[in-house]
């Protein structure tokens, strides 16, 4: 047990808490620096959405003579133009298309939120499973030193009969077991690190943790702020987009004129200017039925807002009865059936001392190793389940 804690002294010392790695994270990770770039995209699209669609320019020469083309000056129809043409949108059209490109811009920030709660909760689940695994290999390292210790003990003292022989090879069998274990243990604890590095976009080699079992909150804490998950502020934010994108819609059947102003000159007569104003016409029902589509779409949206709001109160209550169960799990292994294994354990632990009963210590070890193991399993669970709680209601700590 002493090895064992001076090997994890060094990464004790070096162990980084769950705050820093959330913020390291949120600041730093790679999938929240593409979101930030499309956010900052939407800004370059609403300024586009402010301009007017590019003027166009034209050259042209009319009445060209194929006996002298060089020759502009032999009637008032030969004349060299320069013409430019102005699309004038329907006075509030690009305030309509603004606001839309506001609503989308919204909805992308919101897909950094959501990202970044997610991120905070991959976070947090990574970090519990490295503590269970870490508290089952304490344990598992303090239960091989006892065994081994107690068949050194049972080998001295004990007599040579076939009962002694075989509760010797029971012991080393669960010895072997043990360090199995251990062994898949370390290997999955490696991979953990791994992706929890990933995840904080740091390199992580120890996680520093408090994991007292509290009270659970009442379920209608939760309840009560569901409208802060991430998902259904999306949902409604598409909807404000759909919305938005009605009006645009129904604006596009009023016509935008397009201007036109060109000057013309000749060679042996007045140069003059011409003035005038194009119209499309909407006579196809092309709009009408674009904006019906648009509303169809709305509508859709809307069911699916309330389906959201439906769901995540549902996940809500379900996650929550999860959380007292391990909670009430939990109280029982800790107040009711460690207590019991404990005292069966030490009185079993004095008589091996004295050579006598080690199949029993053993039986024994087995089912207090298997009772810590529940007991750190539930803490873990508590945690995590409590992370996925926090997630839906948008918790980003």
């Amino acid at each position: 047990m002493k090895l064992y804690i001076l090997l994890l002294l060094p990464m004790w010392l070096f162990s980084e808490s769950l705050d820093v790695l959330i913020e390291n994270a949120k600041n730093s990770h790679n999938s929240l620096k593409t979101i930030e770039q499309r956010v900052s995209a939407i800004d370059d699209e609403y300024q586009v959405s402010r301009n007017f669609a590019d003027p166009s320019i034209s050259l042209s020469m009319s009445d060209i003579q194929f006996d002298d083309p060089t020759k502009r000056d032999l009637e008032p129809m030969q004349f060299t133009s320069i013409n430019f043409k102005q699309k004038i949108p329907y006075f509030g059209k690009r305030d309509a298309v603004s606001k839309k490109i506001d609503a989308k811009k919204q909805k992308i920030s919101l897909t950094l939120d959501e990202t970044k709660v997610k991120l905070v909760k991959a976070i947090k689940i990574s970090a519990y499973s490295i503590w269970q695994i870490e508290q089952e290999l304490k344990i598992i390292n303090e239960y091989i030193n006892l065994t081994k210790q107690n068949i050194e003990l049972y080998s001295a003292y004990g007599s040579n009969d076939t009962s002694s022989h075989m509760s010797i090879m029971s012991a080393e069998m669960t010895l072997s077991e043990l360090r199995i274990k251990e062994s898949r243990l370390k290997s999955s604890l490696v991979g953990l690190y791994e992706r929890l590095s990933y995840l904080s976009a740091m390199e992580v080699k120890s996680v520093e943790l408090d994991m007292d079992v509290n009270t659970p909150k009442d379920v209608s804490f939760y309840t009560s702020t569901k409208g802060a998950n991430l998902t259904y502020k999306i949902k409604e934010t598409t909807l404000s987009e759909a919305n938005e994108d009605i009006k645009v819609k129904e604006l596009d059947s009023y016509i935008d004129p397009v201007v036109q102003v060109g000057y013309y000159h000749r060679d042996a007569f007045k140069d003059y200017a011409n003035i005038g104003i194009a119209f499309s016409l909407p006579i196809y029902g092309t709009q009408d039925s674009k904006a019906e589509i648009s509303r169809k779409l709305a509508l859709a949206f809307k069911s699916e807002v309330v389906d959201a709001d439906n769901s995540i109160k549902a996940q809500i209550i379900q996650t929550h009865a999860k959380l007292l169960s391990a909670y009430k799990i939990y109280d029982i292994i800790q107040n009711q059936s460690m207590p019991q294994i404990e005292h069966m354990f030490e009185l079993s632990s004095s008589s091996i001392k004295n050579g006598d009963e080690l199949f029993l210590y053993i039986n024994l070890l087995e089912k207090k190793l298997t009772l810590d193991e529940k007991s750190i399993g539930i803490v873990a669970v508590y945690y995590k389940t409590e992370a996925t709680l926090d997630a839906l209601i948008g918790e980003m700590k």
